[in-house]
Parts: C-alpha cells; sequence; structure tokens
C-alpha cells in the first residue's frame, strides 16, 4: 500500500476526484483534514483507504499540547507545523504527534537537538512538494535550500523523513515513482527516498491502526486474550 499523508480536499463534494486521481497515479490511500468521517473510512469496497489528518501550528506549548489531546483519539495522522524550537522539540518528543511538518512561508530550520528527539519518539519529518510547483526562480531555490538542510539535519540525526503531495488540487498530485524523484533532487539516497514515500508512511499508519483497536492500551501494551468467566 502507497500512501499521500497530505492532501487537501477542498470540500468533501471534491473527495472522489482526488481519489480517482490518486488510484490513478498507483496510491492505495490518502490522508486529509477535510472530511468529517472517523479516523477512517472505506471507499470503493475496500480497496482505498481515506484516512483523517489534523494539522495543528502554534509557538505556544500549552495551546499545541491541548489540541493534541483533542484531535489525537479522533485522527488517524496527526501534524505540528516547524514553529519554536520549545514547540518543535515538545511536538518531536511527543508519541503522539507523527509529523513534523515543515513550512515553506516560515524561516524555521529542523535543529540537531529536535531531530535527535523525533528519532527517539518516532516523529517524522514531513515535506511537502507543492509548494515547489508554484514556485519559480530564486523563490524556488530557497525553498529547495531550506528543505534539502531539514532533510540532512533528520537523516544525519535518524529521525525519518517523508514526502507528502500537500496537494490542493487534483493535478498537483504526482505519482510514488515521481515523489521519489523528488526526493532525490532534495539530497535524499535512492534507497531512502523510496523508503520514505512507499514504506514510511504506511509505517505511520499502521502504528496508528493498531492504536485504535479494542486491545491496545499503550505503546507496546496490547491486551493478548481475554479471560473468561466460568
Amino acid at each position: 500500500m502507497v500512501i499521500d499523508l497530505g492532501v487537501y480536499v477542498p470540500d468533501s463534494s471534491s473527495l472522489e476526484v482526488f481519489i480517482e486521481m490518486a488510484q490513478e497515479l498507483g496510491f492505495t490511500g490518502l490522508a486529509t483534514p477535510h472530511t468529517e468521517s472517523e479516523p477512517e473510512h472505506l471507499f470503493a469496497n475496500s480497496r482505498f483507504s481515506v484516512l483523517k489528518r489534523a494539522d495543528l501550528t502554534g509557538n505556544n506549548i500549552k495551546s499545541v499540547r491541548k489540541r493534541v489531546d483533542d484531535v489525537r483519539k479522533h485522527s488517524m495522522i496527526v501534524s505540528v507545523g516547524l514553529a519554536s524550537v520549545e514547540t518543535a522539540n515538545w511536538a518531536a518528543d511527543d508519541k503522539r504527534v507523527d509529523l513534523l511538518t515543515l513550512n515553506h512561508l516560515r524561516d524555521y530550520r529542523l535543529r540537531d537537538t529536535t531531530a535527535r528527539l523525533g528519532a527517539a519518539s518516532n516523529t517524522a519529518l514531513e515535506i511537502k512538494f507543492e509548494p515547489l510547483l508554484n514556485l519559480a526562480g530564486l523563490n524556488r531555490s530557497k525553498v529547495i535550500k531550506m528543505y534539502r538542510e531539514s532533510i540532512s539535519t533528520a537523516i544525519s540525526s535518524g529521525m525519518q523523513v517523508i514526502l507528502s503531495s500537500g496537494a490542493k488540487h487534483p493535478l498537483h498530485m504526482r505519482s510514488p515513482r515521481a515523489m521519489q524523484y523528488l526526493c532525490e533532487l532534495l539530497g535524499m539516497e535512492p534507497k531512502y527516498a523510496e523508503h520514505a514515500v512507499n514504506q514510511a508512511p504506511m509505517d505511520i499508519v499502521e502504528k496508528n491502526r493498531r492504536r485504535f483497536r479494542s486491545d491496545y492500551i499503550r505503546d507496546g501494551l496490547e491486551i493478548i486474550q481475554r479471560g473468561t468467566e466460568e
């Protein structure tokens, strides 16, 4: 299964068009914040998964923590935008946060300390390629440089990097193979690029699917077999 974890469907009436494009490109699922469904619902006889995503931003740890508390049990994917060092470090260290997302509009770079925390708690760095489609010249070069620097920091510290589309229109989506080439453009080795597109997003989804099972208690602790009364 190959899943694009960052698709921005504008409204529910547009969802089917995005799904059709994703399937045509070779994806078996997508995650979007614009759905009122449960954390996951299946489309077209279980061949495609639509996952509920929550995007959180803020420089104040207290407010971001409260929002994580509110959305975690209702969202398959929880992302916190890379912001101040204090908030970024907290988010990277919190196992409830799946993604620390780079914002090309803000001059926040991933720091070594944040990347090490993310590596320890399995929080991934998310890079969205959609801005690269809408920028040109020096502006695009600046974003590529920012992306490459943060990716290098993450990889050097053992923090997983994933690439998502960030697509707001179906035509802004790209195939998994094209996304791998973009990863290589941003400094990833070919095998790492393939993992960042094909496997790492699915690993996050599978981890969170376990969280929503009735036998899940917390990370590393699940009910194996329930006792029966005589």
